[in-house]
């Protein structure tokens, strides 16, 4: 027996990762099923502004609704460092258009919270970015109006609670325009798509979508959120584009070193949602902590009835709480 496929096995027993996961790196790892597009590591293959621009370019121009946009080359992923005490943001997929527009479309696998001030961030340093003079060029050629735009579209495989219970049959939200309280607006440089996968693919698999839906970028969206799904095959089979996504990916991972970057890219996930839960869990024994110690502060006091409307009332349980602590930091 090939002593590397030993090797691949016996780490992918002790990696701990939950047995259903070990079984499907397995069966990616035999071809029977093909690894998930949203991997960082395939997507920056797959999509590749370099080794395949005409897949971006799809991805862009139907969910910008602009057919002119075209892909020149890759950017470079890591931000420049604006002062010692600034961080540098990475990107997933940047690229430069033949307008000069900065584009990055960034894929996340995880529901991430914080995903509209993370993409403010990095779309405003994009921006600045497009402000700036190429080498040996004039600083005097640049002004406000000749900065080409900066397009972040964030794809979320998972989508994070503020979309999940905002009412809409919309999976896709695009941030083009500013809008003030008193009604004027006007066009964004910096420009923002959110793209729900989860929710693209249900829809997908439900069927019944408007008569103006952009089905194949629907489909496109649907198998990025599941290459495996049945009807996306089912569907997209003979389209020369997907077709050659497809086998593009069970070609990449029959290498043993693409095998293993997908396989750390699972364990960082689970170290991260471990991380995470630990620290939620934490927080909930400090909080119940705390708790116990108000009570028992009210109690030496003879206030019961306090202890018993806090339980009722969140509002009059922090009006306590900034009670207590000030009374810690008078005795």
């Amino acid at each position: 027996m090939d002593e590397r496929r030993i090797d691949y096995e016996r780490e992918l027993l002790s990696s701990g990762l939950p047995a259903e996961r070990v079984r499907l790196h397995e069966a990616i790892r035999t071809g029977e099923r093909l690894a998930d597009v949203y991997y960082d590591t395939i997507a920056k293959h797959v999509f590749s502004p370099d080794l395949h621009p005409e897949r971006m370019e799809f991805i862009l121009r139907k969910t910008m609704r602009d057919p002119s946009m075209s892909v020149e080359h890759s950017a470079a992923n890591e931000t420049y460092l604006q002062s010692i005490y600034s961080k540098k943001t990475i990107s997933d997929l940047p690229a430069w258009l033949k307008d000069h527009s900065l584009v990055d479309i960034e894929i996340q696998r995880a529901a991430q919270e914080f995903v509209f001030d993370r993409a403010d961030i990095y779309g405003s340093n994009m921006l600045l970015l497009q402000y700036s003079v190429d080498d040996g060029g004039s600083k005097g050629e640049l002004d406000y109006e000749s900065v080409s735009s900066a397009i972040l579209i964030v794809l979320m495989v998972k989508s994070p609670k503020v979309f999940r219970e905002y009412r809409s049959d919309r999976y896709i939200h695009r941030i083009t325009t500013a809008r003030a309280d008193s009604g004027i607006e006007f066009k964004m440089k910096k420009q923002m798509v959110f793209v729900q996968l989860d929710k693209a693919l249900a829809l997908y698999e439900r069927g019944g979508y408007n008569e103006d839906e952009d089905v194949e970028l629907l489909e496109m969206f649907s198998m990025i959120a599941d290459i495996n799904n049945e009807k996306v095959i089912d569907r997209t089979k003979g389209n020369k584009l997907f077709d050659d996504i497809r086998e593009d990916v069970y070609r990449f991972t029959r290498s043993r070193e693409v095998q293993q970057m997908i396989l750390a890219e699972d364990l960082a996930i689970m170290d991260w949602n471990s991380q995470k839960k630990w620290e939620r869990n934490e927080g909930i024994k400090e909080g119940i902590k705390d708790t116990n110690d108000l009570y028992a502060w009210l109690f030496s006091l003879d206030r019961g009835d306090d202890v018993k409307r806090a339980t009722e009332d969140d509002n009059y349980l922090k009006v306590l709480f900034d009670e207590f602590e000030a009374s810690k930091t008078n005795s």
